[in-house]
């Protein structure tokens, strides 16, 4: 038991939920007082592994992948050798569940063929009809109004997906989920599956997702149902992604278990690869990144009350006393406020890594003592007052309408230089740090590295920021190699690991 609670914790750390050795004696002692069942193992791992808002479900996932995995492995090695022992044509399911699923697809092609019958040669509605057998009159006002609003002609498998999303059933949604993973991908195949994306777009394409999706965003429900539906449909997508994840396991269990946890970790995936829900955890974190280097101290010391003690002072002020330090001296750390002034790219394959920088900044303002903010595409403009609002994610959002930094579309770093240099030189002087974060993509445009080198020359430091591959640095319209020379520090930056190692080498 203890030697596959290791193997579960290191599967955590590589999906970047760090556990120490005491949180593992913690774990331990919890589970001695509580009975050897496999919910207590999670509710146990919960309260002693869990720090942070987020992890729960990355534990969950991992946790149900990981001893469903064992459970196969023990079970593969409890079968016996015998090779005439072994069925050539196994059951997969048992009578009653067989039994019960095919009721349950006969009822509903019945409530397809008789809301087809309903509807008259128009396509209109009769009124006074009542709903599918055994749903109630709200299910059946839902799917007849899924037959009379649809405009696009749905597959069979578009009709069931919309029915199911409109019921709302569980149970439904979890069979469809697992049938569809079934049908496109039999279990029976030995070959590693394609990509996790790959496999998760060829489902979507067989269940008509799309076509379900559009027809959902245009039919005239209320908001409140619109919202229960798609609600619905990220339920599905859920418990698809988990499916396909069993099906890796199961295929080979020792490489994708692994592959799971590394791509759970929000920590080193890139930012423009994250979807909406993480990227809500990752600004999260970002934000508790910022709040923690605001209260950080610097290397400076000053005297103090209390702290450590200064040695130098003491033995000074006991040349008055004889050699005798019979007053002691304390120095303590204190808090540095540079100036800072930061430049984000916000083209477009550029802006999800500006969003988190700029989030980073408007967290900690209180730490320096002027902080001034710009944006630029093909030109620049100041947004330091717009990201003093609270709700910064819808002032990013806007900022390319309130100013004017997007005209013609590409990024210009030649014409960016040279109006910074003219209308913003004002605020730059030896003790302002300046950070750059941008692609150095220039699209063939006139580079401006005379502009690029005086603003350099008239501050104390400069700190560029790269969200591209470094080897994809110097390629193509790439001018990275002109600019570097110029600057103190030149990273990359791409996901939370990196950003929060830069940030606490910088502040």
């Amino acid at each position: 038991m203890v030697e596959h609670l290791i193997g579960f914790i290191q599967l955590l750390r590589q999906a970047g939920i760090p556990v120490s050795t005491g949180e593992m004696l913690d774990l331990l002692q919890a589970l001695s007082l509580l009975e050897p069942t496999r919910e207590n193992l999670l509710l146990a791992m919960q309260a002693t592994l869990i720090k942070e808002t987020g992890q729960e479900r990355i534990l969950d996932k991992l946790f149900h992948l990981y001893w469903t995995t064992l459970k196969q492995k023990v079970r593969k090695q409890e079968q016996p050798t015998n090779k005439a022992a072994i069925p050539i044509h196994p059951p997969r399911l048992s009578r009653e569940e067989f039994n019960a699923r095919l009721a349950q697809m006969k009822e509903w092609l019945r409530q397809a063929l008789k809301s087809e019958d309903d509807l008259p040669a128009g396509g209109g509605e009769p009124a006074g009809q009542g709903g599918g057998k055994g749903n109630g009159p709200g299910e059946g006002r839902r799917e007849r109004h899924f037959q009379h609003g649809s405009s696009v002609p749905f597959s069979a498998a578009g009709q069931r997906l919309a029915m199911i999303i409109a019921k709302g059933s569980e149970e439904d949604i979890k069979t469809l989920a697992r049938e569809a993973v079934i049908t496109l991908v039999p279990l029976d195949e030995d070959t590693p599956g394609e990509d996790p994306l790959q496999m998760l777009k060829q489902l979507k394409t067989h269940l008509d997702w799309a076509q379900v999706k559009d027809w959902l965003e245009r039919s005239p429900l209320g908001e409140a149902e619109k919202l229960r539906q798609q609600e619905n449909l990220l339920r599905l997508e859920r418990l698809l992604n988990r499916e396909l994840e069993q099906l890796r396991c199961k295929r080979q269990p020792e490489k994708e278990l692994q592959v799971i946890a590394r791509e759970a970790n929000l920590s080193h995936r890139c930012f423009a690869e994250l979807d909406p829900e993480q990227v809500i955890q990752v600004k999260r974190q970002v934000a508790r990144l910022g709040r923690r280097l605001a209260t950080r101290r610097g290397y400076r010391r000053i005297p103090a009350t209390r702290g450590v003690v200064d040695i130098s002072r003491t033995v000074r002020l006991a040349a008055t006393t004889g050699g005798v330090p019979i007053i002691l001296c304390h120095q303590g750390r204190q808090a540095t406020r540079p100036d800072l002034v930061v430049l984000c790219d916000l083209s477009g394959s550029v802006a999800p890594y500006s969003q988190f920088m700029l989030l980073l900044v408007h967290t900690m303002q209180n730490k320096f003592r002027m902080v001034r903010s710009y944006a630029f595409v093909d030109a620049i403009a100041e947004i330091t007052v717009q990201l003093r609002e609270l709700d910064l994610e819808r002032t990013v959002r806007n900022i390319q309408r309130q100013t004017g930094i997007w005209q013609t579309g590409f990024s210009d770093y030649g014409a960016v230089w040279r109006q910074f240099f003219h209308e913003h030189r004002h605020v730059l002087h030896r003790k302002v740090t300046l950070i750059i974060l941008g692609d150095a993509r220039n699209n063939y445009k006139p580079s401006g590295e005379e502009y690029f080198r005086e603003i350099c020359r008239r501050v104390r430091q400069v700190i560029w920021l790269n969200p591209a591959p470094r080897e994809s640095w110097n390629q193509e319209d790439s001018i990275m190699h002109l600019y570097t020379p110029y600057c103190r520090h030149v990273f990359e930056c791409r996901n939370l690991s990196q950003l929060t190692g830069i940030a606490r080498q910088i502040f």
